[in-house]
This record gives structure tokens, C-alpha cells and sequence, in this order.
């Protein structure tokens, strides 16, 4: 996929491709991964430190500390309570209102990695591309997965990449391109792939198809545990929760 072709989110992703190839020959993707959580945690944890006002944020904790503790010491009628209630609810809502934003942009180069992450590290391509289940809407199309072939240029063996394939009931081709990422969905372009591309293209518009699912088998980062733990998404967001965790409480953010 070339520039021209990225989403938005989409837009560090050479950058971290290129990264995670030069740290693949040493370190096994699990390890990667928790280099990202780390990476993503350090980042938006840095980036919210120094957009958010710590210190008015602290005063304002304190102020929302003393005033839950007044309503809990309180032992009056409701009616009498009711200004406590508006000031510990007022300055709940001015905490709120102080990390809102500053949090959003701090999760902003999350986002960047995230779009990133779930192409790198969701699926592969099979090893055998026949045994691929896939499906198309509307039904009636056979769609396959043709098997990668060896050419020769100038003498050099040259594999190239397998290719999908759609037909009509006829017989006819109807889409053909190479599967040249691990995508599981081949569709028309939407608004939402201004932000996030989809690495395979898109279908044309007055394409019959409306949508190629493919059955891509799941990467698996680790090799013990349940399905779930296996996957990239336990091993970087385990590591992102306790990075952030973690410094947050060593840098006391509030």
C-alpha cells in the first residue's frame, strides 16, 4: 500500500512496520508486543502529563475528597444535604471536565498503534491457500484463494503472491487481485476508510459483490493458554494497563 492509499491512522504504519522487521530477527513477537504496550504506555501517559493541569487537577481531587467526606459525616435531613450533594457532584464534574480533553489527545498515538497492531498481528496468510473457507454477498459466487506460484525472471525463482479469485455462476471472473496482506474482508470503499485503509483495495462500485469474507487463520503470539491469551490483543493491552498503571502512581498523575 502506498501513501496515496493510507487512512489516517494508517499514516505510522511503515514507520513501525520497518521497526518491528529490524527487531524481529532478534526478539520472537510476543516480546515485540510487549515492547509496544510499553511504548504506547510511555507515549500517551507523557503526552497526558503535560497536557492536562496536574496541579489545578490536584486541588480539585482534594476539593472532591473533602466534599464526599462532609456528605458522609453529614447526619442531617436530605433537604439539608442537598448543597453538600451539589458540591461533591460540581466538583466531580469539574475533575471530569479537566481530564476530558487532555485524555483524548493523549490517546490519540494509541490509536496510530492500534490501527497499526491489528493488521500486523491479527491473521496470516495460510500455508495452504486452497483450504481458505470464504464467502461473498450476495451469494453465488465461488470465490477461491489460487495458490502462490514460482516465476523466473532473468533466471531468479521469484514466488508470487497468491491471488483471490471471484466467479460468477458462469464461470467468469468478476475480481481478481493479489492477497498481498492478511485481510479477512474484501468490500467497497467506506467513509470510515479515510481513516483506516483496507491494505487489499476495495471493490469497484458498480462491482456486482457487495463483500468477500476469508476465514484467515489467527496469529497466535503465544503457545499455551486459552484462545484468547494467545492472541496480540491480551499480551499488549496486559502490558499497556500495567505500564500506565504503573506510572501513574510512580509520577502521581491525578
Amino acid at each position: 500500500m502506498n501513501l496515496m492509499t493510507l487512512g489516517l491512522f494508517d499514516l505510522a504504519g511503515p514507520v513501525l512496520s520497518w521497526l518491528d522487521q529490524a527487531l524481529a530477527a532478534v526478539v520472537p513477537a510476543a516480546g515485540r508486543l510487549v515492547l509496544w504496550g510499553l511504548v504506547a504506555a510511555i507515549l500517551s501517559m507523557a503526552l497526558y502529563a503535560a497536557l492536562s493541569p496536574q496541579h489545578r487537577l490536584r486541588r480539585v481531587r482534594d476539593d472532591a475528597v473533602e466534599a464526599r467526606r462532609a456528605l458522609d459525616r453529614f447526619e442531617g435531613s436530605f433537604e439539608e444535604a442537598r448543597p453538600l450533594m451539589a458540591r461533591m457532584f460540581s466538583t466531580s464534574m469539574k475533575q471530569l471536565g479537566l481530564v476530558l480533553a487532555p485524555a483524548v489527545l493523549a490517546s490519540l498515538p494509541l490509536l496510530f498503534m492500534l490501527a497499526w497492531l491489528h493488521g500486523a498481528f491479527s491473521y496470516t496468510l495460510p500455508e495452504r491457500p486452497g483450504a481458505v473457507d470464504l464467502r461473498t454477498q450476495p451469494e453465488g459466487y465461488e470465490a477461491v484463494v489460487q495458490p502462490s506460484q514460482v516465476a523466473s525472471y532473468s533466471g531468479i525463482p521469484v514466488v508470487e503472491t497468491p491471488s483471490l479469485v471471484v466467479r460468477d455462476g458462469r464461470g467468469q471472473v468478476v475480481e481478481e487481485r493479489p492477497l498481498n496482506a492478511p485481510v479477512t474482508t474484501l468490500h467497497k470503499e467506506q467513509w470510515w476508510n479515510l481513516l483506516i485503509a483496507n491494505p487489499l483495495g476495495y471493490l469497484a462500485d458498480d462491482s456486482p459483490l457487495e463483500l468477500v469474507e476469508l476465514d484467515l487463520p489467527r496469529l497466535e503470539v503465544l503457545p499455551v493458554g486459552p484462545w484468547w491469551m494467545r492472541t496480540w490483543e491480551f499480551v499488549f493491552f496486559t502490558t499497556l494497563v500495567a505500564a500506565s498503571l504503573a506510572i501513574k502512581f510512580l509520577f502521581r498523575l491525578v
